[in-house]
């Protein structure tokens, strides 16, 4: 379970304000980085991934599955525990520079995940459902 939230320094004088928020490409990358760790399932905020997920702007929010999400970010993963906090924790790799940059992160490990189902539309443009011949059966 990794959790992510805002910059909690005050804003300076002439700063600009998007230096402190979360943004959903920095949810984006920490989300690719759980896949290539090997996650199997991911869930951010309660919206489930998909191949048909977007992850993207909409103003002060983030929109995922066309959901709007607010801090703090719950991103859940269900994979080897072991080798996901790994994958997190790897040098160089955005959690570790948000960390720095001043965002509040936590990752901790659980034994038991649950993760919702998606329950939006699938939408297809080109796949069309296959009619089999009942011979072929």
């Amino acid at each position: 379970i990794l959790t992510v939230n805002d910059n909690p320094r005050s804003l300076q004088p002439g700063e600009n304000p998007d230096n402190l928020i979360v943004h959903d490409r920095d949810i984006l990358i920490l989300v690719n980085e759980l896949k290539a760790s090997g996650a199997e399932a991911i869930a951010v905020n309660e919206e489930r991934i998909t191949a048909m997920s977007e992850i993207r702007c909409a103003g002060t929010q983030i929109l995922v599955n066309t959901n709007r999400i607010s801090p703090p970010f719950v991103i859940k993963a269900i994979g080897n525990p072991d080798q996901l906090e790994s994958g997190m924790n790897i040098r160089g790799g955005w959690l570790e520079t948000m960390s720095i940059i001043g965002y509040q992160t936590r990752l901790q490990k659980a034994d038991d995940i649950e993760l919702p189902a998606y329950n939006g539309r699938i939408k297809f443009a080109y796949l069309k459902p296959l009619k089999l011949n009942k011979k072929a059966e």
